[in-house]
């Protein structure tokens, strides 16, 4: 096996470079010339001065890299986009295995399936069952006829600081992305990377703030903002499809985050954005005002929803009066509570008939606060598992009790006038000019109300009536 040194670069086999006849895995140089690319990695000091051996030399040192993980599941292939450099230290493959030899031709078909860049393990002399393992699997890799175009597999005998690694690489990548366009494809490499973090944030146990701190940096994060005070404001924008209701594909999720993530940049406020799910993005807002991000991320889809297919979307943040900011280590459970707003509000947004059942706040803001919900947003979730005609249903039980009184356009004046009761709160004068008559006509529609349901018109009989008539408005909506 080659063990590669400080230097080594200099008289690397240039017979390792891929055959120009040959075709090309996704990492190849032919897709990624003039990219960063391995052999640049490995001549940076955090990666060299490890003493990398390489286990498999037959493949080329040529490939692209298009960001690097610290990854420590056994699945690694569900994180990435093709073109990464894995680091692991291969956690999960304990001694104590019977199948070592197994299990790691796994995890290599995983990154050979999406085209993985390289995998560089640090594997100390404390585990010799997996080492030995190890360099079978690497053997039989050489063995194969396109061992050339597989990717190169490293081993560190020695503990390595993955964290240096990780962040003099970013450091090269993000410069170059900031440094130029798109290729005209949406993959966003800082948008992958970003999405890693979240997810091993997520994961349980976390990250240590050290390898925090040093992969939020390489991302852009200023160092004021991951000190001990809560900094981030956790966003999380729900999307549909261009073309209906949904999913939002893919493409065009890609395309969200490239434009959020420019559109922040652009406004010079420091922002996170990742991938949460098939239809959310996460987005961490370090510093600076979240709606005017919002409102600058609307103004420039409208510009562009001509030239491109971009998703309707809704934004959701768990905000609230004394409780705005979160650590970035934190971070996870505040995404969870903002997507719960985004999710919320998407579907109350689903059953209004216009703009304006949109509430003034939100469309000034640009996002979903849990004060703009209100109760609708506990009701559109109550309605939406019951059609407008169910009545063996809890909802349907209790609009059948409680509307009984309200068909019919007779009906129709005495539910304008509950509705109108409780925007006035209570006040006659108010009430009567609202629904444009007169205080004795107003006297008499209450009193008829009253018989109607046989209750007054106030505390939780309101309440109820009020719960009732808005859950019928949601449901045949």
């Amino acid at each position: 096996m080659s063990e590669l040194r400080p230097g080594f670069l200099h008289s690397v086999n240039m017979a390792w470079v891929h055959s120009a006849s040959m075709p090309l895995p996704r990492t190849a140089s032919a897709e990624s010339a003039g990219a960063f690319n391995l052999r640049d990695a490995l001549e940076l000091p955090s990666l060299a001065l490890g003493s990398p051996e390489l286990l498999t030399p037959s493949a080329g040192l040529d490939a692209g890299i298009r960001w690097a993980h610290i990854i420590g599941q056994d699945h690694p292939g569900t994180m990435l986009q093709g073109g990464e450099l894995v680091l692991s230290t291969l956690p999960k493959f304990t001694e104590d295995r019977q199948d070592l030899t197994e299990i790691l031709r796994g995890y290599l078909a995983d990154l050979d399936g999406v085209g993985a860049a390289a995998l560089a393990v640090e594997i100390l002399p404390d585990r010799p069952r997996l080492i030995e393992a190890l360099r079978t699997v690497a053997a039989e890799r050489e063995a194969q006829p396109d061992a050339e175009r597989r990717f190169p597999l490293f081993l560190f005998s020695q503990v390595v600081r993955f964290v240096d690694i990780t962040e003099s690489i970013h450091r090269e990548l993000v410069a170059r992305q900031l440094g130029m366009r798109s290729d005209g494809t949406t993959w966003d490499p800082i948008v992958s990377a970003t999405t890693n973090l979240l997810d091993d944030l997520a994961a349980p146990g976390g990250l240590p703030e050290p390898e925090i701190t040093a992969r939020a940096t390489a991302l852009g994060m200023p160092s004021d903002a991951l000190g001990t005070e809560p900094s981030f404001l956790p966003l999380v924008i729900r999307t549909e499809p261009a073309g209906g209701m949904g999913s939002s594909s893919g493409s065009q999720l890609q395309s969200l985050s490239v434009l959020i993530r420019e559109t922040a940049a652009k406004l010079r406020l420091p922002a996170l954005v990742g991938h949460r799910s098939e239809a959310e993005l996460s987005v961490l807002i370090a510093q600076g005002d979240p709606a005017r991000l919002c409102r600058e991320i609307a103004r420039e889809i409208t510009r562009r929803r001509g030239q491109e297919a971009l998703p309707r979307f809704t934004v959701g943040t768990a905000e609230t009066a004394g409780r705005e900011r979160t650590l970035l280590c934190e971070s996870p459970a505040g995404l969870e509570a903002a997507a719960e707003v985004a999710a919320s509000a998407a579907l109350l947004t689903r059953r209004f008939s216009s703009a304006e059942e949109v509430p003034e706040s939100v469309t000034l803001q640009g996002f979903w606060r849990p004060a703009d919900l209100g109760l609708r947003g506990l009701l559109v979730h109550l309605s939406a598992g019951s059609t407008p005609h169910d009545a063996g249903s809890p909802v349907g039980w209790f609009l059948e009790h409680q509307l009984a009184p309200f068909r019919g356009e007779e009906g129709q004046r005495m539910r304008d006038v509950v509705l109108a009761l409780v925007r006035t709160g209570g006040n006659k004068a108010e009430l009567a000019r609202e629904l444009s008559i007169s205080r004795p006509t107003l006297y008499a529609r209450i009193e008829r109300i009253e018989r109607a349901v046989g209750a007054p018109l106030a505390g939780e009989t309101l309440s109820a009536l009020h719960v009732a008539l808005l859950l019928d408005e949601l449901r045949y909506r």
